[in-house]
């Protein structure tokens, strides 16, 4: 009968060995590579802009920067709360140069992953990357750029890596 549970006790534990190592890691985005040395080493968090609505904006801390992690091709944000929260790459506006992100409640886009050492967007018409502006919420923002742009950016804005950190 020892034998028994003992055989049971070791299936429990090497079963539950895996499950424990599928818990997704987390981590937080920060920028890199901007010609503006005030748009480097921010923080991704979450502007509350309406009820389960917030953009994406920066911060020089990490205090309350967001905590994401990826599921399959999205990437969800852990936000302290119960919601399910995800990163949603702007409106399909195929007449502007970039769109907005945001990170709403019960949202995500799909496409997103870690590719040598960054944090992309795939998309069917083209990512262009990242740019980070100083926009309307008195922090630098975050919107993504369609692949086909061409021209001047603001001089408010910058383009960007965004860097996972664990």
């Amino acid at each position: 009968m020892k034998f028994l549970a003992s055989i049971a006790l070791l299936a429990a534990t090497v079963s539950a060995g895996p499950l424990a190592s599928r818990a997704p890691k987390q981590f937080t985005l920060k920028t890199s590579g901007a010609k503006n040395d005030a748009h480097n080493d921010l923080y991704l968090y979450s502007y509350h802009t309406g009820a389960g609505l917030s953009d994406a904006v920066f911060s020089d801390g990490t205090a309350n920067s967001a905590h994401v992690y990826l599921n399959g091709t999205e990437a969800l944000v852990d936000l302290g709360n119960t919601f399910s929260w995800g990163i949603v790459a702007g409106g399909d506006n195929s007449y502007s140069s970039w769109d907005s992100v945001e990170i709403n409640a019960g949202a995500s886009s799909k496409g997103f992953s870690i590719k040598d050492g960054n944090f992309i967007w795939t998309r069917a018409d083209g990512f262009g990357g990242w740019l980070v502006c100083d926009w309307v919420h008195n922090a630098p923002q975050l919107f993504y750029l369609h692949k086909s742009f061409e021209g001047d950016l603001p001089s408010s804005c910058d383009k960007v890596d965004l860097k996972p950190e664990y």
